[in-house]
């Protein structure tokens, strides 16, 4: 058993000074005195003069030295410390210890300490101050440098503050993150994994095993070199826990524990700075898809329930640009600025359903799928799927002049949520009512309107919000179920206006085709649904359809 000097400072390959009895040194920076720590700026040529007696080191600063020496936390001039104790110069620790060649194995700790919040926040005996410069780069460093060489900056920084032999970094099934080790590189860091089950019981709370004690010659312990280990587990959200272990030799009970304190302080903050990156991840993924005000509530939410595959009400959107195919066909250089153009199109056609809650949920080349009420129940979502069409086209003439859409909207039963396959997924809706509002949105080509609405939106609108007109009811091909369809605009319209029009819908669905066309050529050419019943009248009064229903039935999809 010997009494040494353990010199630690921040990167640096801790240097061991033997200590007799009755020895007096000089330590500095350079070789002018007895013990020189080079790696130490702040540091004079001559700085300490050090002294061993009964067992108790006596430390003093000369005369000369430019920079001060803190004993627990305090600027002194001298001072008399014992086995475990330290002080500091600059950003180095200079910890007085006794070393003793451990024996064999033996995992029963003489001390075992888990350490609570009121312990955790409590005044610590060692130097907070320099601990301190230290944790506050620690933030810094976990955001510039890669995860790899972050947590190995964590176990430097883990070993070099609690003095530690080695520290060592993983994920509770024993993938390696980061290590730090002043012995040998051949020799094998075993962990107690009565430790390590003990730190996951009690994370986040650190947890210490000593198998020596300051009254009693050191015996035998897990490894040689160390005699005491402290270990904390970190659960990241969603990921494999982490655990932090740092063991070493030498040490008061309360240094011990004031080392376990900060292990539990670090493990806290890198874990606590990874959720922060994997919720900024998350959020990000969830930006593709959802508002600011849909994502808050996600992440406020106390689970992701509202998130898994369901069968809820939705009013689903197709939304399409007329003739982009056609645009496109050209020289490679005209189809990269159409490329251009079409992103701020789109920038400004998600802004316009973001900012009525929707959802969008598929780029579909020059289309978009989006929907309302899904993840979280919205009362008005039909009204805000009305007024973000509105919307839609009015962006659209702002940001491309010239360029025209169709939108259809339809609510109903859907199946909303995460699909895909494992690698690979997105938030989704499913079901008849999706098929069917983009067969809607199909039909505003023939009816050369931007935006129709099924009876079933067109029923649910808040008087007042947008203006409906009813267009008729139509059967797209191949489906089975008939859609009655109405326009929308802004509110209000033409009451005379709408009058004639009624009246030229009502006669047309009777198939008075003489009195609709009639009624219908009064109003003006801008009027597209009225031109386009025209137009079926004047068909139909030349070929009269078999069994006339009221039903205009589409060839087309």
């Amino acid at each position: 058993m010997k009494s040494v000097l353990e010199v630690a400072g921040p990167g640096e390959k801790p240097l061991n000074f033997d200590l007799g009895e009755n020895l007096t040194v000089i330590l500095g920076r350079t070789e002018e005195s007895d013990w020189v720590v080079p790696f130490e700026r702040y540091l004079s040529r001559r700085h300490l003069e050090l002294h061993m007696k009964a067992g108790k080191l006596h430390v003093k600063r000369l005369t000369g030295a430019t920079n001060p020496v803190f004993y627990k936390g305090k600027e002194i001039e001298a001072f008399v410390i014992e086995t475990g104790e330290q002080f500091v110069v600059g950003k180095t620790r200079f910890m007085f210890n006794v070393k003793t060649k451990q024996s064999e194995q033996d995992d029963s700790p003489l001390l075992r300490y888990s350490m609570q919040e009121p312990a955790a926040f409590s005044k610590s005996l060692m130097s907070d101050r320099l601990r301190l410069l230290d944790l506050l780069e620690l933030p810094e460093i976990l955001r510039l440098k890669s995860t790899s060489e972050s947590f190995t900056h964590v176990a430097s920084m883990l070993r070099t503050l609690t003095n530690g032999t080695w520290s060592r970094i993983s994920e509770s099934n024993g993938k390696l993150l980061g290590l730090d080790s002043v012995l040998d590189g051949n020799s094998e860091l075993k962990m107690s994994n009565a430790l390590i089950e003990e730190a996951l019981k009690q994370a986040p709370h650190p947890t210490l095993y000593c198998w020596s004690t300051p009254q009693e010659s050191l015996k035998a312990t897990v490894q040689e070199g160390t005699d005491w280990a402290i270990c904390a587990a970190y659960q990241v959200p969603g990921e494999v826990p982490l655990i932090f272990y740092v063991a070493g030799q030498g040490g008061s009970e309360q240094a011990l524990k004031d080392h376990c304190r900060l292990v539990g302080l670090i493990a806290d903050m890198v874990g606590r700075s990874l959720t922060v990156s994997r919720l900024e991840g998350f959020k990000k993924r969830l930006e593709r898809f959802f508002s600011g005000a849909i994502i808050s509530k996600i992440i406020e939410a106390p689970d992701t329930k509202d998130l898994e595959p369901r069968m809820t009400e939705g009013t689903v959107m197709f939304f399409d640009i007329r003739g982009f195919s056609r645009l496109i066909e050209g020289k490679s250089e005209d189809i990269l600025s159409h490329m251009r153009q079409l992103k701020e199109v789109m920038t400004a056609l998600t802004e316009e359903i973001f900012k009525e809650n929707g959802v969008v949920l598929q780029f579909l080349g020059d289309g978009i799928l989006a929907c309302w009420n899904v993840p979280f129940a919205d009362p008005d979502h039909i009204n805000q799927a009305c007024r973000a069409a509105l919307g839609m086209v009015e962006s659209l003439g702002k940001v491309a002049p010239g360029w025209r859409c169709g939108i259809g909207i339809h609510t109903g039963e859907v199946i909303a949520g995460p699909m895909g396959a494992k690698q690979l997924f997105s938030y989704t809706v499913m079901g008849a009512v999706v098929n069917q509002a983009s067969r809607v949105e199909g039909i505003t080509k023939a009816v050369e309107v931007p935006i129709l609405i099924t009876k079933e939106v067109a029923d649910k609108i808040i008087p007042g919000t947008v203006a409906t007109r009813r267009v008729g009811k139509f059967q797209p091909a191949g489906m089975d179920t008939a859609l009655d369809l109405f326009s929308v605009t802004d509110p209000p319209a033409n009451k005379e206006h709408e009058a004639l029009y009624t009246l030229g819908l009502e006669a047309f669905e009777r198939g008075e085709w003489e009195k609709a066309y009639e009624l219908l050529d009064k109003l003006p050419p801008s009027d597209r649904p009225a031109r386009y019943l025209k137009s079926m009248a004047e068909m139909y009064r030349r070929k009269n359809p078999k069994d006339w229903k009221g039903l205009i039935e589409l060839s087309e999809k």
